[in-house]
């Protein structure tokens, strides 16, 4: 399953770095930016909005969030150095420009000249979608209709984004595109380190890149989504909301130590091990993280490392700041570290989301460069936003501190450091550094030794400009070995171009006076030593890069950005309410339904969940809907609302201000003969219902019972929620026979709803029970709060409702309603028996013994429901456990199967 580095490959060194970040134009101002404890995440001014295509109705919307963290001078780019065109440079996405441009930079900090002479170097990049295509290029006068011309194409599209550095620097190893969504950059870093270790290069640039146009546009907070409702990333904290879209690119030059070391390379870090992985379907939606496999990836990369995990001081999490999302995260790392014996006492973590949002493709380079640099500068930045951590937590049973401020490792240096990024679509990376080793000592160079000093530049206004900048730079170099390492990086590690000059020097001084006699207007020598550095033994330094001369490469959109439509005003006037379908509002609402279902033709009685929704999507449809008419609509009444029709009937029934009140009963399927009730799990909501009707084949109709939404009505026991529900159901059904049933805690309902139906006289013909625990199971042990609250990681992890974004769970009030039902469960026993039947679909696999310990669950033998009936109990045994017996595929066909036999046996269907 782990994809990981071969085991013996040996130490990769990390030996340049260039990026671009929000507040920072380069490494020294986002070092400066992290240890500073600035944030680059701003609010855009109305003027910035404007100018982004965000319309006054819309920047006024109470859910715009007017925030992010923008990209200075993205626009801006030096075509003539690179040998672009104009056109080209025009229509190249600024995504490209900028990774481009990290590119040489890296090189030039790692003093690797590129070209033929410097041996095999790979070239592996992550990148985000081209909104400047969709934004700009397509809504030009001038390329709408061009999407398809090699010239777009070529610009834009992200095949080409490394494999254009490679042409423009003349990179002859591998060069590939890597897109695995967040994780990309780190992604593409364990790529670069498998093909260093396999010999097939001798270096290899690795990074990624994200800008998305408009950059000031902010965004549309929405309910259950990842981006932050208050426009701050808040990792770790209490008040965690959510992340904050950034911008910029990241790169990192990667040698073999044993290499690095033999070029007199200035190492930052040294990666000693890393791994790939992906979750699988082992989580609770596509793009929801998934514990098991961020564990696996991180133990995986410490195995490959063979670096002590108590060795391991500071880890650079992944880190979004959701309220979910964070501590599944931390929970998967200390298990992994805790696992391998680590990792070392106070270990501290930190993200730097906080400081400039999540960078998408370049953020798990942008993670490894702030790693790299801690360990290169003994200082681990401190994390800002972050005051009291988030209760989810459970901070006091982790093994990590969250730095307040920066906290200096110069007495007690870090050994070691880790970087986990995990991407959308479940594609983990996980890297371990060490510190890099002592530099040896080398030889003072013999007396009087001279050491050339070669310039070169494009034009002879570049190379005064780099003499200048040279110049400013040496103002404090002394001695011969200061000078020899000038020199030495100057002539190995810089391209030698056109325009030259050469001088040799022995000391400090004369390496000034050499430079001053050039600005000065001296001599210049076109010819430049082509010999190998032939002075012995140095050490590559930090220098001034090459003068570029970035110039404004844009194109606007012409044609006028679409108007979200106006949200009607609430009440009567808004929309005009006769017997009603002339007004338009049903053909609006199939409009959203089309748009988020990706589909033409819906018809007003086609049925949402048979159309492909899901409990995901409905987070966004009822998101737009209640935008769209400024009506109040949750996912409760989006439960009973299962078509275009009903929907609009709800709308215009809210408009006119006398929206009905919910029943109480959703319908999930009409049919035939008398209708089977079914009652909710713990957490309160029936989305799983609707994926089993989906697998049924049987014929009569089916409905829920919704968990009361207002606080004030829900009942404190058990038996009262029972009698709320049969008095619900016998409101629709005044007599019987009833056919009730009911999974996990609905089923333990259900059966207390039977008890209550028969002591009232009434028939009860049909009592099905999926997966539900015997009353025994709950006995003793009660579930506090704060242990309801540790153990809620665990309830996720364990996929008890797949499908949905976890930080759904929390703005639902999930948590809450999942706590409240446990506790009715753990103080109910049954006082009599049940005079009839039971059909038990009982999951072939036991559930997570570690999330029955922190419930308080005592794991029984379900065939003890037998002892509380007077009739007969058929056990039906269903794939999967307690929660993946509802998946898609096998799963819950089979499911959808015993369900059918379960109905037939009272409707002779057999």
């Amino acid at each position: 399953m782990t994809e990981q580095a071969p085991t013996g490959h040996g130490p990769v060194a990390v030996v340049g770095m260039a990026g671009r970040f929000p507040g920072a134009a380069d490494i020294g101002d986002f070092w400066e930016q992290l240890t500073g404890g600035a944030e680059a995440v701003r609010r855009f001014t109305p003027q910035e909005l404007a100018e982004a295509g965000v319309s006054e109705e819309e920047a006024a919307a109470p859910n715009r969030v007017p925030y992010g963290a923008d990209l200075a001078d993205a626009d801006l780019f030096d075509a003539g150095f690179f040998g672009v065109t104009q056109r080209d440079a025009r229509l190249m996405d600024p995504q490209h420009r900028v990774f481009l441009t990290c590119a040489w930079q890296a090189l030039e900090d790692a003093g690797l000249a590129p070209g033929a002479g410097s041996g095999p170097v790979g070239v592996f990049a992550a990148g985000s979608l081209s909104t400047y295509l969709l934004a700009n290029v397509l809504r030009s006068a001038e390329y709408a209709d061009a999407a398809l011309s090699y010239p777009v194409l070529l610009g834009n599209d992200k095949d080409f984004l490394a494999t254009r550095v490679s042409y423009k620097l003349d990179l002859r190893g591998p060069s590939m595109s890597v897109q695995t969504a967040c994780s990309g950059s780190l992604t593409a870093v364990h790529l670069a380190c498998a093909a260093l270790a396999r010999g097939e290069v001798r270096a290899a640039l690795a990074g990624g890149v994200s800008i998305t146009f408009p950059q000031t546009s902010g965004y549309a907070y929405q309910e259950g989504g990842i981006l932050s409702r208050d426009g701050h990333c808040r990792v770790f904290d209490a008040r965690s909301a959510g992340t904050v879209k950034g911008n910029g690119c990241g790169v990192v030059v990667l040698k073999r130590l044993e290499d690095a070391l033999a070029d007199g390379d200035r190492v930052y870090a040294v990666v000693r091990g890393t791994a790939v992985n992906n979750d699988g379907s082992d989580k609770i939606g596509f793009t929801a993280p998934g514990p098991a496999g961020q564990r696996a990836c991180i133990e995986a990369a410490l195995a490959a490392s063979g670096v002590p995990a108590d060795a391991v001081g500071y880890v650079e999490t992944h880190g979004t700041g959701t309220a979910v999302g964070d501590p599944l995260e931390l929970g998967a790392l200390a298990a992994a570290y805790r696992a391998a014996g680590g990792p070392a006492p106070g270990c501290l973590i930190g993200s730097v989301k906080a400081n400039i949002g999540h960078l998408d493709a370049a953020a798990g380079v942008t993670g490894l460069i702030k790693a790299a640099l801690a360990l290169h500068h003994r200082t681990v930045p401190p994390q800002i936003n972050f005051t009291e951590p988030n209760p989810l937590l459970n901070a006091a049973d982790l093994p990590f501190t969250v730095p307040a401020t920066a906290v200096d490792r110069t007495v007690e240096p870090l050994r070691a450091a880790a970087v986990s990024s995990f991407g959308l679509g479940g594609t983990n990376a996980h890297a371990v550094l060490e510190a890099a080793p002592p530099a040896g000592e080398l030889p003072d160079p013999e007396p009087g030794t001279r050491f050339p000093v070669v310039l070169s530049a494009k034009d002879e206004e570049a190379l005064t400009a780099s003499a200048r900048a040279l110049r400013d730079a040496v103002a404090g170099a002394e001695g011969a070995a200061a000078v020899r390492d000038i020199a030495y990086t100057l002539h190995t590690g810089r391209s030698r171009m056109p325009f030259g000059h050469v001088f040799t020097a022995a000391t400090g001084d004369e390496l000034r006076a050499g430079l001053d006699a050039l600005l000065d207007g001296g001599a210049r020598d076109g010819e430049l030593p082509a010999t190998a550095w032939e002075s012995g033994p140095a050490r590559k330094v930090s220098l001034p890069g090459y003068p570029l001369r970035p110039e404004r490469h844009w194109i606007a959109p012409d044609a006028p950005r679409r108007e979200a439509p106006a949200a009607p005003e609430p009440g009567p006037a808004a929309v005009p309410v006769a017997d009603g379908a002339e007004d338009g509002l049903l053909e609006r609402v199939i409009e959203v339904l089309e748009s988020h279902l990706g589909m033409e033709g819906i018809a007003p009685d086609d049925d949402y969940y048979d159309l492909g929704g899901d409990s995901m999507l409905a987070v966004e449809i009822v998101s737009s809907l209640r935008d769209l008419f400024g009506v109040a609509l949750d996912i409760d009444e989006f439960e009973q609302l299962r078509t275009p029709d009903q929907m609009a009937g709800q709308l215009r029934t809210a408009l006119a201000g006398g929206a009905p009140r919910h029943s109480g009963i959703t319908r999930i399927r009409e049919g035939e003969g008398r209708t089977a009730y079914l009652v909710h799990p713990a957490g309160g909501t029936n989305f799983l219902y609707f994926r089993l009707a989906a697998h049924s084949r049987s014929t009569p109709p089916l409905a829920a019972l919704s968990f009361p939404s207002d606080p004030a009505r829900q009942p404190g026991t058990l038996r009262d929620l029972a009698a709320l529900y049969v008095a619900r159901i016998r409101d629709e059904q005044p007599e019987g026979p009833y056919r009730i049933g009911g999974y996990s805690f609905g089923g333990n309902v259900a059966f207390e709803m039977a008890l209550q139906l028969q002591q009232a006289g009434q028939e009860v013909e049909h009592l099905v029970l999926l997966d539900a625990h015997v009353p025994e199971s709950y006995v003793g042990g009660h579930v506090d709060a704060e242990d309801f609250e540790a153990a809620f990681p665990l309830l996720l992890e364990s996929a008890a409702l797949r499908g949905t974004d976890p930080q759904t769970l929390l703005d639902r009030g999930f948590l809450a309603v999942w706590q409240h039902n446990h506790d009715l469960l753990k103080g109910y026993y049954p006082d009599r028996r049940f005079t009839g039947d039971i059909v038990l679909l009982q999951a072939e696999q036991a559930e997570g013994a570690a999330l029955l310990d922190a419930l308080r669950i005592t794991a029984r033998d379900k065939s003890l429901w037998q002892q509380h009936i007077t009739g007969q109990l058929s056990v039906t045994k269903v794939p999967g456990d307690h929660f993946t017996m509802f998946d898609e595929g096998d799963h819950i066909t089979r499911l959808g199967a015993a369900f059918d036999e379960a109905v037939a046996r009272y409707d002779g269907e057999r």
